[in-house]
């Protein structure tokens, strides 16, 4: 098997020796970042904030042109830099902000207290139903955080949405994608990772050597819900994933490059969106309809319970908070079994 060699420099750190040690600094906005290893994940979680605060378009036009007390910009900034948003999750806080900024870019010289429910109404319905609603989120903790009373957000009502889940890849998906892509090339990496770990795109691309502890588990916060995943990496592998070690083997083959995080591109940690949009891309031109880096994660917590995986299984490996959220996928495996003559061993719980 072809080994990896990690240890590749960040880029866009100003590195300053103070003493016995090495202070950093994000070079385009100044930020100090942790004091901590550059290969350690809060680290690059840290560096990645840093870097996309650089290239925010609202912290642009703020250096090229002031914003005013009253502003709707002047509330999108002072909201993005409380203590109420830092407090959300990682994911959360992407969503509010990507919405946050468009605001202030299309509404930003305008009263904050001058608007109103048909105002909101008008911007939401530029916006499919489920954007519309993560807008409207914004614009009610935007209001709310301006002190506007009544808060004109709270009139608007949420689109109504059909849900429609990620279906789960099966195994003639996978075998199909994977006589497409190649060990060696970007889109089998990214499909390997996501497969194996079942992370969601926005910790996936921040997964690295760092995240591996030494008892060979690798493990990550979740940036959606702050659960813990557990996947075994290089420890024996648990008694229902007996037969999935050269499954295991064939991720680390696949992982390129040489960074503090797996799927990095030219050093950088690959985007969320561009993640996502390589696996979409990957699996339509093997010929894959409707296959998403999210159904890979189902596909695996799914596998899990068809070997016999435990429900607790399922949450170590998928970093859920409660066992309500894997009973589908235990449930689904007893079903199969009940009509199936191919009973195994394990039981699932």
């Amino acid at each position: 098997m072809r080994q990896a060699v990690w240890g590749g420099k960040l880029k866009g750190i100003r590195r300053q020796k103070r003493g016995d040690k090495i202070v950093r600094y994000h070079r385009a906005t100044g930020i100090r970042l942790p004091d901590l290893p550059e290969t350690h994940p809060d680290f690059v979680t840290e560096w990645a904030k840093a870097e996309a605060k650089a290239k925010s378009p609202l912290e642009t036009a703020q250096r090229r042109k002031p914003v005013l007390p009253g502003q709707i910009a002047a509330a999108v900034r002072d909201m993005l830099h409380g203590a109420w948003f830092r407090g959300k999750s990682p994911t959360y806080q992407g969503m509010m902000r990507r919405h946050a900024e468009d605001i202030a870019a299309k509404y930003g010289t305008g009263k904050i207290k001058a608007v109103t429910a048909h105002n909101i109404e008008t911007d939401l319905g530029k916006l499919d139903p489920n954007p519309a609603n993560d807008r409207l989120k914004v614009w009610r903790a935007l209001m709310n955080h301006a002190k506007v009373t009544p808060n004109p957000a709270l009139e608007v009502k949420r689109r109504t949405v059909r849900v429609i889940g990620f279906a789960a890849w099966d195994s003639d998906d996978i075998a199909l994608f994977r006589a497409r892509w190649k060990i060696g090339t970007p889109a089998r990496a990214a499909f390997e990772l996501l497969y194996w770990t079942a992370a969601r795109t926005n910790d996936a691309v921040l997964i690295g050597p760092g995240n591996i502890g030494p008892d060979g588990i690798l493990s990550f916060v979740q940036s959606k819900t702050g659960g813990r995943a557990y996947v075994p990496w290089s420890n024996r592998l648990p008694e229902f994933a007996e037969g999935w070690e050269d499954e295991r083997e064939a991720v680390k083959s696949a992982l390129l490059g040489s960074s503090a995080t797996f799927l990095a591109v030219a050093g950088k940690p690959r985007s969320v969106k561009g993640l996502g949009n390589l696996i979409a891309d990957a699996a339509r031109d093997a010929g894959l309809i409707d296959r998403t880096a999210h159904g890979l994660r189902k596909a695996r917590l799914t596998a899990i319970a068809e070997a016999g995986g435990t429900s607790h299984a399922i949450m170590a490996w998928g970093g859920h908070a409660s066992l309500a959220e894997v009973e589908h996928y235990t449930r689904a495996a007893k079903m199969r079994r009940l009509v199936s003559r191919e009973q195994g061993r394990n039981v699932v719980s």
